[in-house]
């Protein structure tokens, strides 16, 4: 049997899947500050609900939107400074055009001279410990969390990002170093800017998931773990505290394959309404899509994988507010929301609120308490409610293919508020049975998955022998994670040549997935 969790802004979602893939149990709790107490106590309900022996959980699958909802409102980023290795000081600011409820964080700038350059002659490279140590002087004294290195050629040589992390970490072994070589590939700004939000969130995960060994112990369960990453495949949890980057997509990617999993559909759009973010998102033959960089998180170009998905930042859970009679949507109150929203008896006005008093009855909650909505004005609500279904139409009108009308799958917890409402059975939209857990269900289903994104010089090599030795290495390392070999597949393998550089070079891109 297979445990899946998923840990929303507004609640954690347990359920427990049986060999034959049907649902044992189900558990939703309310998300608290403390995640691995929020996390236990899911996971013991939904243990105790399904009456089933701990020996019998074979994985536990983890899925958050933990991540993703930080870099929308920050409570735990962590200070960082950055340091770029290249030829020439840059003239260009770190975080330019980032929101500046992001880019408050980038709090100190460095520049060390790389040796490198384009050509395939490797210098004798010496770190120049005077400046490092200077730097170092300067980031204890800025009280720096973490640091960012950059180097211009690191999609080449790796070696200089990695020995200055060395260095940095045998004087300041506590503090995060995130080198930028382990994040993404060419591109020099967009690998900036990821790897900057990598350091960044270099608490956030680890905060959350650090004690979740001896929170699973404590249940019982001896079993393997992890947690779904951006592509909708596997990671270890000591990974994404390392790289939480790559698990900023993990909720909604859950999402698009529970939604497949729960419908039977291969071919849909599908939006996920929870109580920070409203994610639309499109799911091909069965598998979430996912693009390639540079894409962009919060308007941020990254270059790394995320999936093809529309994030709104208003769910159910984020307040209204009028000001000079001007309707405002602000700050989310998502994890408060049954004690603070107006329905429950609160005094804040909520998205959630709008909604409940425009379409009455859409939520089936007895603690739910409508004469506390005839205080709210009917035609403010009905603005609330227009201006999110207009968001909500226009990111799904980009997504659908231009030839056919694909169906509409609402899945989240507060997808009541949109079915039969703004969205009909002329809009051929489905609400599956079991849509409050979807995220959970997907996390149960996620492949493993190994990847390439690397430059190489032939060295009197062919093409065809570095593809083929890192075709065989892909899946050594697949099937050293556990993916069964008969099921193991090479999704893609792309070649693309540096026509503008002299030398015999060229990117390869592999991409692998397997079934555990």
């Amino acid at each position: 049997m297979r445990l899946g969790i998923d840990v929303g802004g507004t609640n954690t979602d347990a359920v427990i899947i049986d060999e034959s893939d049907n649902i044992k149990a189900w558990s939703k709790q309310l998300t608290t500050s403390n995640l691995g107490e929020t996390i236990y106590k899911t996971a013991k309900v939904v243990l105790n609900e399904a009456n089933v022996k701990s020996e019998s959980i074979k994985g536990v699958f983890l899925g958050t939107t933990h991540v993703l909802n930080e870099l929308y409102y920050p409570k735990n980023l962590a200070k960082t400074a950055l340091i770029r290795l290249t030829k020439k000081p840059s003239k260009i600011k770190p975080g330019l055009f980032w929101p500046s409820h992001l880019s408050k964080y980038i709090i100190k700038e460095f520049h060390l001279e790389t040796r490198y350059d384009f050509t395939r002659q490797i210098p004798h490279y010496e770190i120049d410990h005077e400046s490092v140590l200077k730097i170092m002087k300067e980031i204890e004294k800025a009280k720096v969390d973490a640091v960012c290195i950059v180097g211009a050629f690191s999609s080449f040589y790796e070696d200089e990002e990695n020995n200055l992390k060395k260095v940095i970490a045998s004087h300041m072994p506590s503090l995060s170093v995130t080198v930028s070589n382990e994040i993404g590939s060419i591109g020099f700004l967009d690998r900036e800017n990821a790897s900057l939000l990598n350091s960044m969130l270099s608490f956030v995960m680890k905060d959350a998931l650090s004690s979740i060994n001896d929170i699973l112990k404590n249940l019982g369960l001896h079993c393997p773990y992890w947690i779904t990453q951006n592509d909708g495949s596997l990671m270890k949890v000591e990974e994404a505290i390392k790289l939480p980057i790559f698990t900023i997509g993990s909720g909604i990617t859950n999402s698009l394959r529970g939604a497949s999993k729960l419908t039977g559909l291969k071919n849909f759009i599908a939006i996920d309404v929870g109580g920070s973010t409203i994610d639309i998102g499109m799911v091909s033959h069965g598998h979430p899509q996912t693009e390639e960089g540079p894409v962009k998180v919060l308007d941020i170009p990254v270059n790394v994988r995320l999936p093809k998905v529309h994030s709104l930042s208003t769910g159910g859970g984020n307040l209204v507010n009028t000001h000079k009679g001007n309707l405002l949507i602000e700050d989310t109150i998502a994890s408060d929301i049954t004690k603070d929203g107006l329905a429950w008896g609160g005094e804040q006005w909520t998205i959630s609120d709008s909604f409940l008093k425009i379409f009455p009855h859409s939520f089936k909650d007895k603690h739910i308490k409508y004469e506390n909505l005839e205080g709210i004005s009917t035609e403010d609500c009905l603005k609330v409610v227009n201006t999110v279904s207009s968001r909500i139409r226009e990111k799904i009108r980009q997504l659908q293919p231009k030839d056919q009308y694909i169906p509409l799958v609402l899945v989240g917890g507060g997808s009541p508020l949109l079915l039969n409402n703004i969205f009909t059975k002329f809009d051929k939209a489905i609400q599956p049975v079991g849509y409050q857990i979807c995220n959970a269900v997907g996390a149960c289903y996620a492949p493993l998955s190994s990847s390439l994104d690397k430059v190489f010089w032939l060295n009197d090599r062919t093409k065809e022998e570095i593809v083929e030795r890192e075709k065989e290495r892909v899946i050594k390392e697949l099937i050293h994670k556990g993916a069964k070999p008969e099921t193991i597949k090479i999704n893609r393998v792309e070649e693309f040549p540096f026509d503008y550089l002299k030398g015999e070079m060229f990117r390869l891109k592999i991409m692998a997935f397997g079934d555990l």
